[in-house]
């Protein structure tokens, strides 16, 4: 076909494809059913994934219908409808991405928080890898306001009597559905319209996101007059530095010292004086939350003190310790950047560029010199911490190219042909966090003090390990692989001379059941320090440690036996192949 015959041809294509638009916008019978159909995708989606009695599937789409049947006749012209729910529709492309992500749930509030919480760098790395949800949005929603404000300027309306029977259909199925929902309230006590009904589940979720947030912004005068009222009755006598190392993203699955087969641990498996505790879990998987309950008092079953109290940072401020904070994260207006400000010292090594939405890709080890620097620049004792970037999708870009052990490891897309090369980065990065922790505790041991280090990841990562082929975290549920987090406290050995109570206490709970609740604790056990905050029985380094049942933050901040926070069966398969206690 020659250039002329091509160009006739694409000419007489969008010519019918114009025409077609063009019925279609004028049949105002199609655009009700079309506009019905469109909104009630992520509902019929959602039919599949929830776990749902029969009758709150039915509900699942019956109400959402009756809803769209009754809207959509509000107005003679559908299309003047649509485009006022074009708000809507946004919704509804987010949640059909979180499909794609996640394969199920609705769009949590956490999820909504993580939006103001994200850098643009990461949502980034993140979008690259989710084009073809992307597409699909953009291929049902774009063509759909198009094709309502198209019927707007045809002045297409409904028929009177389609009209009519449209509204008696709606109120019929509302009907139906109240009668049902009254039904299922009442067999099922787990059973709300709040959290299961879509999409009013996603508005409560919006609200309750908006009402954290400000409460959120509220902190720094609701925690104003917060004191620990903490004391040292005694101390080692030598300088004592104590270092918090967050992880991110990080899971013991793939951690040598916690059983992975692979060699992502050489160096820290050689390490003396090294503990890792071996059924460690996170109470939260999202960063936005899981980081400042490692700081705080706050944990999932009180979580409310997080508005309140202020962070350990403070409490060693106040028996005289100088503190620092090292980041190699974005600030994120969240309870973090508000614990990092308690410090004397704070140093964000993940610099903006030009325009401030990306930022610099240092590696973890940036933050080494400072560290260095903070030492030798001030006097007497120290608590560091330092936050990381670990192994924060992309992997591929955590560690420098000397660290790419495992090969191949440049898949940059989150998809299951890939699934061998992310794991290859993902193992990297780990093998660069091995590295970076190693060399802390080497700078550690040389200064000659009263040394502790404390590593926790915030939380772990799913890699398309099962049937599920989950991908990240922050799922509305959380899996094993983002719950089993690698855990450690190392020893200077100077500090196991001065303290070996602690070192021996800590070899004795390695395998006891904890979760991220005890790093407050244990951090200010190890440093003598006393406050009415202080719960020994939550420390891993007393002899009265005692291990409770562990609990998860869920979505709506309410605390759950972690074994009960919608895991599947193959995540109770892997935490009773890793021998991890559920006790409740």
């Amino acid at each position: 076909m020659d250039s002329g015959k091509a160009s006739a041809h694409s000419t007489s294509a969008l010519t019918r494809l114009f025409k077609g638009i063009t019925l279609l916008a004028r049949n105002p019978r199609g655009l009700f059913w079309l506009f019905v159909g469109v909104n009630m995708v992520p509902s019929a989606c959602l039919v599949f994934t929830e776990p749902l009695s029969a009758i709150g599937r039915v509900i699942l789409l019956s109400a959402p219908l009756g809803a769209y049947l009754l809207l959509f006749s509000l107005s003679r012209r559908t299309g003047v409808t649509q485009l006022w729910l074009i708000p809507l529709l946004v919704f509804h492309a987010f949640q059909l991405v979180l499909f794609y992500l996640y394969g199920e749930s609705v769009i949590a509030a956490d999820m909504f928080l993580n939006l103001p919480t994200t850098n643009a760098t990461e949502a980034g790395e993140l979008l690259d890898s989710l084009w073809p949800a992307i597409i699909l949005v953009c291929v049902l929603y774009i063509p759909t306001i198009f094709m309502a404000a198209w019927s707007v300027k045809l002045k297409t309306a409904m028929p009177r009597g389609f009209r009519r029977r449209m509204i008696v259909s709606g109120v019929a199925v509302c009907a139906l559905t109240g009668g049902l929902a009254t039904v299922e309230t009442t067999r099922n006590k787990d059973y709300s319209v709040r959290d299961d009904l879509y999409p009013a589940n996603i508005f409560y979720n919006l609200w309750y996101a908006v009402h954290k947030w400000q409460r959120s912004e509220a902190y720094p005068e609701t925690s104003r007059d917060f004191t620990f009222h903490a004391r040292r009755d005694t101390s080692p006598g030598g300088r004592e530095i104590y270092v918090l190392v967050i992880g991110e993203a990080s899971r013991a699955e793939n951690w040598e010292l916690f059983g992975y087969e692979r060699p992502t641990n050489p160096l820290l498996r050689e390490m003396g004086n090294l503990i890792p505790f071996q059924d460690a879990i996170t109470q939260s998987n999202t960063t936005h939350k899981s980081v400042p309950l490692i700081l705080s008092a706050a944990n999932a079953s009180h979580y409310e003190r997080l508005y309140t109290h202020k962070s350990v940072i403070t409490a060693f401020k106040e028996v005289g310790f100088k503190t620092v904070f090292l980041s190699n994260q974005v600030p994120n207006r969240s309870f973090t950047d508000y614990f990092a400000a308690e410090a004397d010292v704070l140093v964000n090594v993940r610099t903006p560029l030009e325009g401030g939405l990306l930022t610099v890709n240092n590696y973890d080890e940036a933050m080494l010199p400072l560290m260095r620097r903070c030492i030798d620049s001030l006097q007497g004792n120290l608590f560091i911490v330092m936050h990381t970037y670990g192994s924060h999708f992309n992997y591929k870009e955590r560690y420098p190219e000397g660290f790419g052990r495992f090969k191949p490891d440049n898949a940059m897309e989150i998809e299951l042909k890939n699934k061998a090369e992310l794991i290859n980065a993902y193992d990297n990065s780990v093998l660069y966090t091995d590295r970076f922790l190693h060399s802390t505790m080497r700078i550690l041991e040389e200064t000659g003090s009263d040394a502790v280090l404390f590593y926790t990841p915030d939380h772990g990562e799913d890699l398309l390990d099962d049937r599920r082929k989950k991908f990240l975290h922050a799922s509305p549920n959380p899996t094993y692989y983002q719950l089993h987090i690698p855990m450690l406290v190392w020893f200077s050995e100077n500090f196991k001379t001065a303290r070996p109570e602690c070192y021996r206490a800590a070899q004795k709970n390695c395998h006891a059941p904890v979760a991220t609740n005890i790093v407050f604790h244990t951090l200010l056990d190890l440093a003598q320090i006393q406050t009415p905050y202080l719960d020994p029985t939550s420390s891993v380094v007393n002899p009265q440690f005692t291990a409770r049942p562990r609990m998860y933050l869920n979505d709506h901040d309410q605390p759950v036996n972690y074994y009960r926070a919608g895991l599947k069966q193959e995540d109770r398969d892997m935490i009773d192949k890793r021998g991890m206690d559920h006790s409740e």
